[in-house]
């Protein structure tokens, strides 16, 4: 469990032992790549603009760019070092000077994929013809610019950012609503949306208005519940 610096005396009293890590306040940037047969067919990068959790969560909201000279090199490195072929993502943050940091290397597909194949680099087919012994086709150039948004989650992240503005990743509350509210404003794509098949839109707004009624009930548990203004004696 991840908690601020200022927790530790708390976990220290408890008898728990504390590992401190460094904060790294740069950007966090993925690089997605598709190796086989000693050579890579197709190389990605995308920008974690927001998280939720705040501080090393999910990306809610994420960006398509150009893969940078740094961190692409190094992810290539990398994969042709450890010889693992097929699909993989390598995540890096960057610390107050830039200098990336090799955070973790996901040798599966994750929900973020969708931004790659939307900016132009079809990775599920890749993976598919890679797997089934047919001929991989390499990816062309893809679009830098394009975003994707989970919804759900941007709302946590904001929820979270105004509960606690002092969060080394969150920024002020006002920051924080002007930044949500503008994100309506650009063209993105929505996680779980898809104009052509809205099952999975659907069914995750109901799993949301079903739990609805059991969120309720715990907020007036913990004393959230409005009481009548009592008449004056």
């Amino acid at each position: 469990m991840a908690v601020p610096r200022r927790g530790a005396p708390r976990l220290l009293d408890a008898g728990t032992g504390a590992l401190l890590q460094q904060w790294l306040p740069g950007a966090r940037e993925a690089v997605s790549v598709l190796y086989a047969q000693g050579r890579m067919w197709a190389t990605f990068a995308q920008r974690a603009e927001r998280m939720y959790p705040v501080l090393g969560g999910s990306s809610v909201l994420r960006r398509s760019i150009a893969v940078p000279q740094d961190i692409g090199a190094a992810a290539e490195a990398l994969i042709r070092e450890l010889g693992l072929e097929g699909y993989a993502e390598i995540e890096f943050r960057r610390d107050g000077a830039g200098r990336p940091f090799l955070m973790e290397i996901n040798s599966r597909l994750s929900a973020s994929v969708e931004i790659a194949v939307r900016a132009g680099v079809d990775f599920p087919l890749l993976l598919y013809q890679w797997a089934a012994g047919e001929p991989i086709q390499a990816s062309p150039a893809y679009r830098s610019g394009r975003r994707m948004r989970h919804l759900k989650g941007d709302v946590g992240w904001l929820k979270e950012a105004l509960r606690d503005p002092g969060h080394p990743d969150a920024p002020p509350r006002v920051t924080a609503i002007v930044s949500f509210l503008a994100a309506f404003a650009r063209p993105s794509g929505y996680d779980y949306w898809d104009r052509g098949d809205p099952a999975p839109a659907a069914l995750l707004a109901s799993r949301v208005v079903r739990g609805l009624p059991r969120r309720i009930v715990k907020a007036l548990r913990r004393g959230r519940s409005f009481t009548a203004p009592q008449e004056p004696v």
